[in-house]
């Protein structure tokens, strides 16, 4: 929960700047990633202990700057699949009015490790593969070149196994980030949604809620939202989280069927003392 607020506060108060539709697209255009690629000389006596150590254990990490389109056809993917983001390849169409957003950044590395490993009978030694990716992206105004928001994605060794391939161990990495940068920007760019009526009650717990968002907005079956009370604290908004839902069924163009999947018994308390609620997707 905490993430989710950080989020909104760095991303979506710059972004609600430029629209008053607070679920409004963006217009998205990706423009260069730039490629730092660094010199590698090892001079120093750690360096040199360390390249003996490589060769030791039969491992070598090298850059490889000839994927850079590569990753950044991924991001443009990524970033193609956030809901509330219209994207286009900057390098093929110029920004325009139409545009709310330009998207930039830096590639830090695109690194390969390479390491001989014993084979399966014990005895032959074969090339096993990893790669790593380290990229900071830039969001800015596109009206006035304002930053709106600076992230780094990585992805590295851990949770990985080792492939067969240079190409293949680059396929895996090009996966995990591009998941890294949609999970990011449609959590930091949600839907915000308002209840439209009570759907089906046991007891003490609220079990569906009608929402005001639908197929006019890109939504889909299987979305979550967090729900909050919204409150006053000295003149500042205050947002309690009491409960999650689940779109059940995208009912028309702003209506949409979400499950009550947890909080049950606190919403439907909220909504009879007609506490102020405010819906935001978390996916």
């Amino acid at each position: 929960m905490k993430r989710t607020i950080l989020l909104l506060l760095s991303v979506i108060a710059a972004a609600g700047m430029m629209a008053q539709d607070e679920n409004a697209v963006q217009n998205v255009s990706v423009m260069e990633l730039d490629y730092m690629v660094k010199e590698t000389p090892r001079s120093g006596v750690g360096e040199v202990a360390s390249a003996i150590l490589d060769v030791l254990a039969d491992q070598t990490t090298t850059e490889e700057p000839g994927y850079t389109d590569a990753l950044r056809a991924s991001v443009i993917m990524a970033l193609g699949n956030v809901r509330r983001f219209t994207v286009t390849d900057g390098r093929q169409v110029s920004p325009n009015e139409n545009t709310n957003i330009i998207a930039d950044g830096t590639i830090n590395y695109i690194s390969i490790t390479r390491e001989l490993k014993l084979a399966s009978n014990k005895k032959d030694k074969i090339p096993q593969f990893y790669a790593q990716i380290s990229l900071t992206l830039n969001l800015k105004d596109a009206a006035t070149g304002t930053l709106l928001n600076s992230q780094v994605f990585e992805v590295n060794k851990s949770g990985w196994s080792w492939v067969n391939s240079n190409d293949t161990a680059i396929k895996n990495a090009l996966e995990s980030l591009r998941k890294k940068v949609e999970k990011f920007y449609n959590t930091a760019f949600p839907y915000t949604a308002h209840i439209l009526e009570r759907g089906v009650e046991k007891k003490d717990k609220q079990k569906e809620l009608y929402i005001d968002l639908g197929a006019a907005h890109g939504l889909q079956e299987g979305t979550h939202f967090d729900v909050f009370v919204i409150g006053n604290i000295g003149g500042k908004e205050t947002r309690k989280q009491i409960g999650r839902l689940k779109v059940k069924s995208v009912e028309g163009d702003e209506v949409s069927l979400c499950k009550v999947t947890s909080g049950g018994k606190d919403v439907k308390a909220a909504l009879d003392a007609q506490q102020q609620l405010l819906i935001v997707s978390t996916d």
